[in-house]
């Protein structure tokens, strides 16, 4: 999620509701922005090709549960790690709603330091490194928890991006905010295809596919030309026909890679 996407002041965000069905239903509420329902179909366009059926999963902060119980309907089963306890009761309501809560299993930890033994054959994590203070021992994680020939799903904000050029120069420049590091201010740093890359071979794993979103910066832009953001039908569909294209595919402000582990 990012603060673009928060809640009104005065409303309460869906990750401090307490009643699992309030936040599930603010949850889903969040992902019908023009930027998450980009996001959610390059990302379903980039697990499209593999089958999940009788596959185990390791999930790294799940949140409210939207790919969890995606993956589950698909027959994968889903071991997922979650900080916040509203989260996990919004999860866990969103899979018996969809009937797939024997497939879904969440426990309260930290993924910076917190696992779920074994091996498997997805690890799913997405906007999650750009919170680990430090994520080279999530990374070693990764390359030991993937089972040989599995694969991993990684997304992420990119300073290879044309939001990071124009945003992220506003921000150091013009307002002085030299510590930016996008839109969430728990982001500790930021990746691009170059850096991913070479963290996921130190580990075993190669990049098979790439995806992105948020190729042109529509909300900043409109918002410093006009004062407000504008929403405009056509920048999703800009994302959705390029975003799994090359070289656009590395270029969105939102980064993704599916890598396989070698051997298998």
């Amino acid at each position: 999620m990012d603060d673009l996407d928060s809640p009104r002041s005065g409303d309460t965000a869906w990750w401090l509701e307490p009643d699992p069905a309030r936040a599930h239903a603010k949850y889903l509420a969040m992902h019908a922005s023009e930027t998450n329902r980009a996001k959610i179909a390059i990302t379903e366009r980039l697990l499209a090709p593999y089958d999940l059926a009788g596959k185990s999963v390791l999930e790294y902060g799940c949140g409210g549960g939207y790919f969890t119980v995606w993956m589950a309907k698909r027959g994968a089963t889903v071991h997922a790690i979650e900080m916040n306890d509203n989260a996990i009761g919004a999860l866990r309501f969103y899979a018996a709603k969809e009937g797939v809560a024997d497939r879904v299993h969440v426990m309260h930890g930290n993924a910076e330091q917190d696992t779920i033994d074994g091996r498997y054959d997805f690890v799913f994590a997405k906007d999650l490194i750009e919170h680990l203070a430090d994520d080279q021992p999530f990374f070693r994680r990764l390359g030991e928890q993937l089972a040989p020939g599995g694969r991993t799903y990684l997304a992420t904000q990119n300073d290879h991006s044309l939001n990071y050029i124009l945003e992220g120069s506003y921000e150091r420049v013009i307002r002085g905010n030299r510590r930016w590091c996008g839109w969430d201010r728990t982001h500790h740093r930021f990746y691009d295809a170059p850096k991913l890359t070479r963290l996921l071979h130190e580990v075993g794993i190669t990049p098979e596919r790439w995806g992105s979103s948020y190729l042109f910066p529509w909300r900043f832009v409109t918002r410093r030309l006009t004062g407000r953001q504008r929403p405009w039908k056509g920048w999703t569909s800009l994302d959705q026909r390029l975003g799994t294209v090359p070289p656009f595919a590395r270029w969105g402000w939102s980064l993704m890679v599916v890598g396989r582990k070698s051997g298998g």
